[in-house]
């Protein structure tokens, strides 16, 4: 595991060594040797994320962000020492130590409650691992961003660290009430062709605001959700991205 940290002079922090030694701490029991750690130290505890790059290949090339939330990295560039390909998670937390101890609560309706910036670092970084471990080293097949948030837990509080947290709701969100719309009266998804696509099928685009790629084919990357609108694929330049479906036209019947 490379892990590099940036910080910005207005954000009180740890030492490296103390940043280090926690993210060895969590990740001792997991093969990490294709993992690229990414910590951010900026002021702002409202923007605190994590997120993991782990179902493709990265390479020095896209290790920037060049859009979203994210676009920040940019400012410092690109390590001169990135390995050739490998998985990356992303992390920006506020290491101001007078902010703690500090309630959190996720977009996902759950809460926690850290004694320590460690203690968060820790936390934050075992949601990110779980999904390496999940779609790099096939570890916890069909699980996601609440399963992670347990094995999180459980994992960081097994290893000392002081958090406590809990699921604290449940409602149906407006995206949960239309997946359950659609499985009732399928007939009413526009994108039933899609969801039927293998990985390889080719896909003609029909729409970019750019002009990059209009007419040109793309490949598909990994069959989607069932109630996904977007879909991953492979442009002629080997780039990834995660189009609306709205954008394709499919052309590779065979596939279907």
């Amino acid at each position: 595991m490379k892990t590099y940290i940036f910080s910005d002079p207005r954000s009180p922090q740890k030492t490296t060594e103390e940043i280090l030694q926690t993210l060895d701490r969590v990740a001792k029991t997991t093969d990490t040797r294709d993992l690229v750690v990414a910590i951010y130290l900026l002021p702002g505890a409202h923007a605190n994320r994590g997120t993991a790059y782990v179902r493709i290949w990265m390479s020095p090339d896209n290790f920037l962000a060049k859009r979203g939330k994210w676009a920040f990295v940019r400012k410092w560039g690109i390590p001169s020492d990135l390995p050739q390909k490998f998985k990356l998670i992303r992390l920006r937390l506020d290491g101001n130590r007078r902010s703690f101890p500090r309630t959190e609560r996720d977009s996902y309706g759950w809460e926690f409650k850290y004694t320590t910036f460690l203690d968060h670092l820790a936390t934050l970084f075992a949601h990110e691992l779980h999904h390496f471990r999940r779609y790099h080293l096939r570890l916890h097949p069909k699980e996601g961003e609440h399963s992670a948030n347990r094995w999180a837990l459980r994992h960081v509080q097994n290893l000392g660290f002081d958090v406590k947290g809990k699921r604290t709701s449940k409602k149906r969100t407006k995206h949960r009430k239309r997946s359950l719309l659609l499985k009732r009266l399928p007939q009413l998804d526009p994108f039933i062709p899609f969801r039927k696509l293998q990985t390889g099928t080719q896909l003609s685009v029909t729409h970019d605001p750019k002009n990059r790629y209009l007419g040109q084919s793309v490949t598909v990357l990994r069959p989607i959700r069932s109630n996904s609108k977007r879909i991953v694929v492979q442009t002629s330049d080997g780039k990834t991205w995660r189009w609306p479906m709205t954008w394709l036209k499919i052309i590779d019947k065979n596939k279907l």
